[in-house]
């Protein structure tokens, strides 16, 4: 039986903390609903099936499962590899380059394109910049730290350059095409033929229904795995002995993803809803970068260890309401890392790598975390 903790953060906002508290809260969709609109500054609608309690959340997380199978991903692997390399050399060719924005966003997106076959919209999504609900703001040339940490806190209530106008411009386009002209063989379906055709509980998806699933795909994958893309190539530049062991040990490329997003916490917190007095319901926040960094589930946790026992990290969520691209993400790593440490590129840091870092938490409960990678300028040596 876990005893629940409601703690007050530096920032006043109540937060579920700890690893143990934060896996049981997860995992217990009676007490902490997911039936919420989050980014609720930019969208109106649920993402599904992510904001779906069950068994709601199980129609919907079903029917959309086979988009996300190992089975439907792994044969494109062998592309996730052809365009690190390429990447690479590209940034080779130059004498050096800036790995956010010329590895790992281009990298993250083409394996979006590849993934839902839709390699006509490269230009058009890598446009829009790490984060879709700031794609306007990345088009202008700036997005404003409060921006950023506005998704990062979960916080809605003040003015930010957040905007959902791009994606649901984009949403509505693509869904017009697919019901317009529907393609019917399943082999030259892209992802919006799919979603546009999907029946849950005996019925087609209504318009809402599909810019929840289509947002969650757009949204999901993205800054979150840009940012787990960056660390990688981050680490391997500063820890040499990491990067031959791994040459020599393909099979610890799974525990060193896991060790990267245990330490990045690429989603760093999540809302649930919790029944207050009454009818009246709260809002509060699962901090999954408490969890993933509590000292007392891994010894020194603000250390990146690859050798470290493999424990049940919660950058994934935990329970039925866990990520469903997990495996996705991790077989992008995957070829990621084979590429890197078995072709290693010679990169060295040209100059401080820009990092903002973030104290999370308050008194004894501080933990000192990495926000967000700005900028990691490279040389090849």
């Amino acid at each position: 039986m876990v005893g629940w903790t409601m703690r007050e953060t530096g920032s006043a906002r109540v937060e579920i903390r700890g690893h143990k508290e934060v896996r049981a809260a997860a995992k217990d969709f009676t007490r902490f609903s997911s039936d919420v609109v989050g980014d609720r500054d930019v969208r109106d609608y649920q993402q599904l099936p992510l904001e779906l309690d069950p068994p709601r959340h199980t129609l919907f997380r079903e029917a959309v499962q086979p988009i996300f199978m190992s089975s439907a991903i792994e044969p494109k692997v062998p592309q996730f590899r052809a365009l690190a390399r390429d990447l690479i050399g590209r940034i080779n060719a130059n004498g050096g380059g800036e790995i956010c924005g010329e590895f790992a966003l281009p990298y993250v997106i083409g394996c979006l394109t590849i993934i839902f076959d839709r390699p006509q919209d490269y230009d058009e999504w890598l446009s829009w910049g790490p984060d879709v609900w700031t794609a306007d703001a990345w088009a202008s040339g700036q997005v404003t730290a409060a921006s950023k940490r506005a998704h990062r806190e979960r916080r809605f209530d003040q003015p930010t350059q957040r905007s959902g106008n791009t994606l649901h411009a984009y949403l509505t386009r693509v869904f017009d095409d697919a019901e317009r002209a529907p393609v019917e063989d399943p082999e030259r379906q892209d992802i919006w033929d799919r979603i546009a055709q999907l029946v849950v509980d005996g019925r087609q998806l209504s318009r809402p229904e599909m810019f929840g699933i289509g947002s969650v795909l757009m949204a999901g994958g993205r800054d979150t795995v840009i940012k787990l893309a960056t660390g990688l190539v981050w680490h391997l530049i500063r820890s040499s002995d990491d990067r031959r062991y791994l040459a020599g040990n393909a099979a610890a490329f799974n525990r060193t993803v896991a060790e990267l997003a245990r330490f990045l916490s690429p989603l760093p917190k999540m809302e649930r809803v919790v029944q207050a007095s009454g009818d009246q319901q709260r809002n509060v926040v699962l901090s999954f970068v408490s969890a993933n960094h509590d000292a007392t589930v891994w010894e020194r946790p603000e250390r990146i260890d690859i050798h470290r026992e493999r424990k049940p990290h919660l950058a994934f969520g935990a329970g039925r309401h866990s990520c469903l691209g997990m495996n996705i993400t991790e077989l992008e790593m995957h070829a990621l890392l084979e590429v890197l440490v078995g072709e290693w590129p010679e990169w060295e840091f040209d100059g401080e790598p820009d990092i903002d870092w973030a104290r999370e938490g308050a008194g004894a409960d501080t933990i000192t975390v990495l926000e967000r990678f700005n900028a990691i300028p490279v040389i090849r040596r």
